[in-house]
């Protein structure tokens, strides 16, 4: 009986020495405001315009078939390279950032054609983990839901100096997660929040709701964000004739909106090389994505 009662005893004195230990801390970590101006605090890093830096958290959305993965590709190719590489009217600042992209649906050769279509990262700063070829090695599924994976992830990321993950996509990476409970995505974001303290940043590519002026699924998902980008339809040309979108940021946290700007992407094959292609841009101005984001909401309206 002695002994069961010492157990008790001990069960209940844990939590008042967690929180005599955490109150330890808190003290140690409070600020007045006099000492937090006076702190020497590093400015976070920009890695691409102004718009994205580092510990970033991003979003990437659209409708199916408009372009989500083909811009994904372009950001994390542009951030690879890095030396002023230009995606549209956006440079990479710095040195080269490693990159790790995790994809859980496209085709791995459907993959690989786009990477041969952009001129391939040669020096080795892009670094792919495919479901497919997980699943070709071992039989396993990827599962960023579950702890161990995430917990994986995050050292694998640390190993190879990732300094952004891109996860294509959110319904496809994370099964069991309902996209509109907001409980469900409490199980995501301590991760999430880890990452950044790393300095990574995270850029999630995610499917647009029924009105596609909204990413699908709770709209809580986005208040830690620093920027959401939304891909809506170009305002020049025909999507027949390539890849079309024009690039608008429906929140953006790190400058001001005019500074990130709206640019239209319009990639197409290049006659000469069929294997590559060529991409062309053009700044918009706001009247014109106006008109674009209306465009999209009456589609959208058409559809229902």
């Amino acid at each position: 009986m002695s002994k069961f009662i010492e157990e008790t005893f001990q069960q209940q004195k844990r939590p008042e020495e967690r929180k005599e230990k955490l109150l330890e801390i808190f003290r140690g970590s409070v600020l007045t405001a006099e000492e937090l101006v006076r702190k020497d605090i590093p400015k976070r890093p920009k890695i691409l315009g102004d718009w994205l830096c580092e510990a970033d958290l991003g979003y990437i959305f659209a409708p199916r078939g408009r372009g989500k993965t083909w811009m994904a590709h372009l950001v994390a190719d542009v951030i690879a390279r890095g030396n002023g590489a230009e995606l549209g009217m956006w440079k990479a600042a710095g040195d080269p950032r490693t990159v790790l992209y995790i994809d859980g649906e496209m085709n791995l050769d459907s993959t690989k054609d786009r990477e041969v279509a952009l001129g391939c990262d040669r020096q080795g700063r892009l670094r792919f983990l495919h479901h497919d070829e997980i699943f070709l090695k071992s039989g396993q599924s990827l599962n960023l839901a579950e702890g161990d994976t995430q917990k994986a992830i995050t050292e694998l990321a640390v190993e190879i100096g990732a300094k952004v993950l891109i996860l294509d996509n959110l319904s496809s990476l994370f099964y069991g997660v309902r996209e509109n409970e907001n409980d469900d995505w409490e199980r995501i974001l301590p991760w999430i929040l880890d990452l950044r303290r790393r300095g990574i940043s995270i850029i999630i590519v995610h499917h647009a709701g029924k009105d596609e002026s909204r990413m699908r699924g709770m709209s809580r998902r986005e208040d830690p964000a620093h920027w959401v980008i939304r891909l809506d339809n170009a305002v020049h040309g025909e999507p027949e004739d390539g890849a079309r979108f024009l690039v608008t940021f429906t929140k953006i946290r790190n400058c001001p909106h005019k500074d990130a700007g709206s640019v239209e992407f319009y990639i197409q094959k290049d006659a000469a090389n069929p294997n590559r292609v060529i991409i062309s841009w053009a700044k918009v101005d706001s009247l014109a994505v106006f008109r674009a984001c209306l465009e999209t909401l009456e589609e959208a309206s058409n559809r229902e």
